[in-house]
């Protein structure tokens, strides 16, 4: 028998106004065993969004045509079930109460940390392929890349 999470789709978003940075982390996903598509705005996000079934948002705070909050608020409006990480260089509580209230799952400052992000990613595919750590590990022969 599958459980709503189970069988939720291996597509995760990465949006972030660093490029560089989306590519990385979605790098990492790709690794291990998902499919991960990286942005730098929001309406390139939005039409991803439209375009396939998402398992997983991981949305920066800043991104370069719009907030990441009001992203998420325009995420919800499509698929009010999306599980959303919101990421962040930014240490405002501000900033974080008000992405909490849009009801994001965890909201990680930067530089990232892979094994909170990896429980995340546990939580929402439970049982399904390489964690993300290990991803990190084999792509760099190191952990922190």
């Amino acid at each position: 028998m599958t459980t709503p999470e189970s069988s939720r789709p291996r597509w995760i978003l990465v949006a972030d106004g660093d490029k560089a940075a989306a590519d990385h982390l979605a790098g990492l996903l790709l690794r291990a065993r998902f499919r991960a598509y990286p942005v730098a705005n929001g309406l390139e996000a939005l039409r991803l969004a439209l375009r396939y079934r998402l398992g997983l948002a991981i949305v920066d705070v800043g991104l370069l045509d719009m907030t990441g909050c009001d992203l998420v608020r325009q995420l919800r409006s499509l698929a009010p079930e999306l599980p959303v990480v919101m990421t962040t260089g930014d240490y405002r509580p501000t900033t974080e109460v008000e992405a909490r209230q849009l009801g994001i799952v965890q909201y990680l400052h930067k530089p990232v940390d892979l094994e909170r992000l990896d429980k995340v990613v546990a939580r929402v595919f439970p049982g399904e392929g390489e964690t993300i750590l290990n991803a990190a590990v084999s792509c760099s022969g190191k952990l922190g890349v």
